[in-house]
């Protein structure tokens, strides 16, 4: 069976997900609204099985490389549920 966005969420109205949001905005350019990055960021994540993303330093306002962790959850109630909860970010050199 295989997950559809639907199934794939960062965990919402949560102060990681308030930070998530300033720490994303704070470093990454883009003309790309954050919240039309969401579902594209999920699908990547799921479709390599990892809990992280890395932004490449051309695309950072202080060009450095930015990785931003997440841990995952599987929500009882409903298995192929998924939510990523921010955990924090990394800054490469």
């Amino acid at each position: 069976m295989s997950l559809t966005n639907r199934s794939l969420s960062f965990d919402y109205f949560t102060e990681n997900a308030e930070r998530f949001t300033k720490d994303f905005t704070n470093y990454v350019v883009t003309e790309i609204p954050f919240f039309a990055l969401q579902d594209e960021l999920l699908h990547l994540m799921d479709k390599r099985q990892i809990t992280y993303f890395k932004i490449p330093s051309y695309k950072c306002i202080d060009k450095k490389e930015h990785i931003f962790y997440f841990r995952l959850e599987y929500l009882n109630e409903y298995k192929a549920m998924k939510i990523y909860h921010y955990l924090g970010m990394d800054l490469k050199k």
